[in-house]
């Protein structure tokens, strides 16, 4: 049988053959280099995962935010003990102050208004013997310092007392009168008074228990 073979190729019918199967082994390999790779690539994320998992962390501080103006916390307020309630109906009225025209009780028997006079300060104007009558005012405070109206209608001065959100609080209680001539006005101290910045809580700024 005659055979073959292409001139300038130097590749026989024997060749092809070979050539043929090397081809095919090639492909096999391909084919199982390309299933193994992605499992080894999985692998190495496992591996590597344990390994920063293994690896120590710093520790997260957690800080408290800064409470301004060094006011004290509500447990160093301390209980309010013997202390009448000393809130206004809003903390707004008690950082606000006075305002003109604004109710006060005088003791059980009556009511006053407010009032700002030019050249005389606040007054308590009371309607009584018929007419209107401004209360004497007496005591070691006056109403020009910081003063407000409490929730039930009682007239309380504070002075600052040396360290932030501590106070000494007057109370303004009803003294003498007869049936022509008003009571007065007398500021009566409570002592010492720790209030929170917002005003809403106060205590005797002793320590509880």
């Amino acid at each position: 049988m005659a055979t073959m073979h292409a001139p300038g190729t130097g590749v026989g019918p024997g060749d092809a053959g070979k050539h043929r199967r090397s081809a095919v082994i090639a492909g096999v390999v391909l084919a199982c280099a390309a299933i193994a790779v992605p499992f080894g690539v999985r692998g190495l994320d496992r591996d590597g995962a344990r390994a920063a998992a293994a690896q120590p962390t710093d520790p997260i501080t957690v800080t408290s935010p800064h409470r301004g103006g060094g006011s004290p916390s509500a447990a160093a307020l301390g209980p309010q003990g013997d202390l009448p309630p000393l809130l206004a109906a809003s903390s707004f009225g008690v950082r606000a102050g006075l305002q003109d025209g604004e109710r006060v009780r005088v003791g059980d028997i009556t009511d006053g208004t407010l009032r700002r006079t030019p050249g005389v300060g606040w007054q308590v104007l009371v309607r009584w013997d018929g007419r209107l009558q401004p209360l004497t005012l007496r005591g070691p405070v006056s109403l020009a310092q910081a003063s407000w109206v409490s929730a039930a209608g009682l007239l309380y001065t504070r002075v600052p007392d040396g360290a932030p959100g501590r106070f000494r609080v007057y109370a303004w209680d009803p003294q003498g009168g007869s049936a022509y001539t008003p009571p007065s006005l007398v500021a009566a101290s409570l002592g010492r008074v720790c209030f929170n910045t917002s005003f809403t809580a106060f205590g005797n700024c002793r320590a509880s228990g």
